[in-house]
């Protein structure tokens, strides 16, 4: 058991040292509806993993039922974390205020510009979501 911990960090260390050493350079803007070959790359050894992972905890432990819902979340944070990495997002400054009436308007206004923020890095992480479901549902399907 102690191996298969051993191996699990050793990989999620390469994916993440890969997944950081493809994002884009400080300044550079990544356009989120690119995605190169070293993304696809990444994309499909996670997949791997995640699909590895899955058929070793059923074979492991039989009474354990990992339920579509939650692997969908999960292939869900997995995209947008790689979106995050490889997209960047810039976290609006809260703006000014001076009594409570400016405040809520603050409050609203920062809402707007967060929303504004996660729009492309939720749509790239969509893309990244739709590889992953179809990558590990087919592989979970497949017989073997």
């Amino acid at each position: 058991m102690k191996k298969i911990y051993g191996l699990l960090v050793v990989l999620f260390f390469v994916l993440a040292v890969s997944a950081c050493s493809i994002a884009p350079a400080e300044g550079e803007v990544a356009n989120p509806t690119d995605v190169n070959a070293g993304q696809m790359y990444i994309v499909g050894v996670i997949a791997t993993a995640i699909l590895y992972g899955v058929k070793l905890i059923a074979q492991k432990y039989p009474k354990v039922v990992i339920k579509r819902n939650w692997l969908t979340v999960l292939l869900y944070v997995i995209a947008l974390a790689l979106s995050v990495v490889w997209g960047g997002m810039t976290i609006p400054s809260f703006e000014a205020f001076s009594d409570p009436v400016t405040f809520v308007a603050s409050v609203f206004g920062w809402v707007t510009a967060l929303l504004l923020a996660l729009a492309p890095s939720v749509s790239f992480a969509t893309l990244i979501y739709n590889l992953l479901l179809k990558r590990v549902f087919d592989g979970l399907s497949a017989k073997g």
